[in-house]
């Protein structure tokens, strides 16, 4: 399902791309997010990988593969 990134909770599950991984994969928020007036900063680990930090602009959408 398409959300805006500013809906995103800790425990949802993304589609991102990462062109080092093929494409595609999923990706799971796994800290609290980080809201401002123009931007959401979502901490996401792709299985057996390490975290890292995403950005996007508020109002961008992404695709939820699953809920927390």
């Amino acid at each position: 399902m398409e959300y805006a990134v500013q809906r995103l909770e800790m425990g949802d599950v993304v589609l991102i791309d990462m062109p080092g991984q093929g494409g595609e994969v999923e990706a799971m928020v796994v800290r609290p997010i980080e809201r401002t007036e123009r931007t959401v900063r979502v901490a996401l680990r792709v299985e057996g990988g390490e975290d890292f930090v995403k950005e996007w602009s508020l109002g961008e959408m992404v695709t939820v593969v699953r809920g927390p």
